[in-house]
């Protein structure tokens, strides 16, 4: 307790730890968790599964923003194709750059994308769209999953927190009676 606080609030605290510590015997029998050992089990087979959830819809997250990329860099290709063709007849010319620089620059853009993906042959639009609604489609799967992992990996971190706090208080009980016992016995 923190001083200065007041009976008022010690009530309190002690009537939160007291539901808080209820919860918790509800939420181990509920599991079957009979010891300490297999509550710490539980809690890191949640976090793990968590853990490769959170890292599952990260690379997919990661994966729709490279199709998306790609996609733009193909369209971008695609329509400015013939002018950095005319570009190249025209022989670099300086005048034929000015006024066709926003095309030129987006046509350069995409294929140092493409070079630097490593593509040698652009794949098809369709099937760029194709691939980007499956890993959508995943993604919110592993999404929803993700939720109740969450909330299965909090409530067992609360309920370990609990349990060895619960344990931390009954020792340190025990500790202090066993200390006025030795004072009472010193003192005769």
């Amino acid at each position: 307790l923190q001083a200065g606080k007041g009976a008022g609030y010690a009530r309190w605290a002690k009537v939160f730890n007291l539901k808080q510590m209820a919860q918790t015997m509800i939420f181990l029998r509920e599991h079957g968790i009979k010891d300490i050992d297999q509550l710490r089990e539980k809690t890191k087979q949640s976090t793990e599964r968590f853990d490769q959830l959170d890292e599952k819809i990260k690379t997919a997250e990661k994966r729709l923003v490279e199709i998306a990329s790609l996609k733009k860099h193909i369209i971008n290709y695609a329509k400015t194709k013939d002018i950095y063709a005319d570009y190249r007849k025209s022989g670099y010319s300086r005048k034929f750059y000015e006024s066709h620089r926003e095309a030129i620059t987006l046509h350069k853009a995409a294929k140092d994308a493409f070079n630097e993906l490593g593509i040698k042959k652009l794949p098809k639009i369709k099937d760029l769209s194709a691939e980007y609604a499956e890993v959508l489609a995943d993604k919110k799967s592993a999404y929803a999953q993700y939720r109740n992992a969450r909330t299965e990996m909090q409530d067992y971190l609360k309920a370990e927190k609990n349990v060895e706090q619960f344990l931390n208080l009954t020792r340190q009980e025990e500790e202090k009676v066993q200390e006025e016992k030795r004072k009472e016995e010193t003192q005769r």
